[in-house]
């Protein structure tokens, strides 16, 4: 274990950090809402109610370890002095790669390449509630976690429209157009199934994560997903999921929810035995063996030999032009 604390680094100022570090997230989930949120206040506070020696600031200190989301990465930059020799962590999430950092956290494996970008999934849900399991096999709400205008155009058509009708589903989505909470996203109680398809011209994602899929596990609700590389590398069987590209596709999908014996109760069944590698404390343990050991000890190796500022620069350019070049092609 390092011998000074873990930094989360948050760029905000002193009075909005005080309130950061008193958050309680199973009693407040609905203060986190951006990528920083999630990924840097919620591990603080994961770990630091674990009792683990972990600080959340808006000083990058110049020794020890420190985690900071590739938003704040000019932040960071701008505090480094010569004398840092801190092992400086940036979460990438959907941003671009931070070359002038010494180690990546990515959201999916297919981001990862086990030296420079380690994989870490996200947090489940803060206070998730599961689906009401007195609701049995049935299906009368599915789930959009996002806007109504991130839908694609094929779910408002003619026949996905009269499907639902037909059966009395209701389509729901988590946000309103102007992305105010229209149901609470940590709440599964009478939700039936989880839809999470992007428009199909998007082709295969390849850098979101798979945290829609273990929510819905850990919620007891079958999902239908899209083709996504953070999905697809979870998957063990036909019971995790329902792939489906397009509308279409995932409208045959609910329909062999409702028609199929027996497979709505299985894939719940299934999911959870998938969830328990995905709970809070399989979570803390990965952060645990990543911060603590792999990374500790990447720690001492920079203090023998720290990068100047210069070198720092060089491996955020030469990222940069990487992406550059990667674009063009």
């Amino acid at each position: 274990m390092t011998a000074m604390p873990v930094t989360f680094f948050l760029a905000v100022d002193d009075a909005r950090l005080a309130a950061w570090r008193t958050l309680q997230p199973d009693a407040e989930p609905a203060r986190l809402r951006l990528g920083e949120d999630f990924w840097i206040v919620l591990s603080y506070c994961r770990l630091r109610d674990a009792g683990l020696p972990v600080v959340l600031d808006n000083r990058v200190p110049a020794q020890g370890i420190v985690v900071f989301y590739a938003g704040d990465k000019r932040a960071v930059r701008a505090q480094l002095r010569g004398d840092h020799r801190a092992l400086l962590v940036a979460v990438r999430s959907d941003r671009h790669p931070v070359g002038f950092a010494d180690v990546e956290i990515v959201q999916n494996a297919f981001s990862a390449d086990g030296v420079r970008a380690l994989h870490l999934p996200h947090w489940p849900q803060p206070a998730l509630r599961p689906r009401d399991p007195t609701r049995d096999d049935m299906v009368h709400v599915v789930l959009f976690p996002g806007t109504p205008q991130n839908l694609d155009s094929g779910f408002h058509a003619p026949a996905w429209q009269a499907f639902l009708a037909q059966r009395g589903i209701e389509l729901r989505c988590n946000y309103t157009d102007n992305g105010a909470p229209s149901h609470p996203p940590n709440d599964y109680g009478d939700v039936d199934v989880l839809l999470a398809v992007r428009p199909a011209a998007l082709g295969l994602i390849r850098n979101k994560p798979a945290w829609k899929l273990f929510n819905a596990w850990l919620a007891g609700v079958p999902a239908i997903l899209g083709p996504e590389s953070g999905y697809r590398e979870l998957r063990e069987g036909p019971l995790d999921y329902l792939e489906a590209a397009t509308p279409d596709a995932a409208l045959q999908a609910l329909q062999r929810l409702l028609d199929e014996p027996g497979l709505y109760g299985a894939m719940v069944a299934n999911g959870r035995v998938r969830g328990e590698a995905f709970t809070n404390a399989a979570t803390l343990a990965r952060w645990r063996g990543l911060l603590f050991d792999v990374l500790a000890e990447r720690l001492a190796r920079l203090q023998r030999d720290p990068p100047s500022l210069a070198a720092r620069d060089r491996r955020e350019l030469l990222a940069r032009l990487r992406r550059l070049w990667e674009g063009a092609r």
